[in-house]
């Protein structure tokens, strides 16, 4: 009889872990790559001190081109501040707009670069802040619409998030980096280890999107900087890449 009732209490326990583990997986397969990311970096005791999204397409533009898209871009989009520029052989107009309610900046970048007569150019949308929103799935979905609107079809986006470890903790950078890929279920790639650095470039399935190495796939990027004792070290995660200094 007690063998019974320690075998249903056992299966019970498995149950239970099985459901857990399966609730954990439905959950994170709901979240986009900014909320798994800040949730990753929050169970790793990491604070974001900032956050960035930007998106990017490649256009075929000449010099006349290029006016008249700025000219459409400033026409579509009045409440950003515009400026213009020529530096050597690359032509640019920046548009910036500030949601200083939501502590959130929103920048649009047209830039064209001349090489033997032949323009590549490109469009660059950004949002940025050192908050975190309310919800990071709605920021995210709210980014990803304004961007199909602005480039009027699905688009690559480059998410980056940048925080701090508590300066009193006693950490091993490399131990954390190794940590933080278990977090993200990655497989490493490639690395850089100096004394006060570490940046490790690796390959997850959590997210479908993804670049290649000279010889692997990667769409996540961790890099961690120690400034020295009492100093904050800086967590820096991104996919597929980091898009920020550090």
């Amino acid at each position: 009889m007690k063998k019974k009732r320690a075998g249903r209490i056992i299966l019970f326990f498995v149950f239970l872990s099985t459901l857990i583990a399966v609730f954990h997986s439905i959950h994170a397969s709901e979240l986009s790559p900014l909320a798994q990311i800040a949730e990753g970096m929050e169970r790793q005791q990491v604070t974001v001190d900032e956050w960035t999204l930007h998106a990017k397409k490649n256009l075929n533009l000449s010099l006349s081109e290029f006016d008249d898209k700025v000219k459409e871009l400033k026409t579509q989009y009045p409440q950003y501040h515009w400026e213009s520029a020529r530096e050597d052989k690359i032509v640019k107009a920046v548009g910036t707009y500030s949601d200083k309610k939501n502590h959130t900046t929103f920048k649009l970048q047209l830039v064209t670069t001349l090489k033997n007569q032949n323009p590549t150019s490109y469009l660059l949308y950004e949002q940025m802040s050192p908050e975190q929103p309310e919800n990071w799935n709605d920021t995210y979905e709210q980014f990803e619409r304004q961007a199909h609107d602005i480039f009027q079809n699905k688009v690559f986006i480059f998410t980056c998030l940048k925080g701090h470890l508590n300066d009193n903790m006693s950490i091993v950078l490399q131990k954390k980096a190794e940590q933080l890929m278990k977090e993200f279920e990655a497989s490493p790639v490639e690395h850089v280890v100096e004394p006060h650095f570490v940046s490790v470039s690796a390959f997850t399935y959590k997210w479908t999107d993804y670049i290649m190495t000279s010889k692997h796939k990667m769409n996540v990027q961790v890099a961690l900087r120690s400034a020295g004792m009492g100093e904050k070290h800086t967590v820096t995660v991104g996919t597929p890449i980091v898009t920020t200094e550090y």
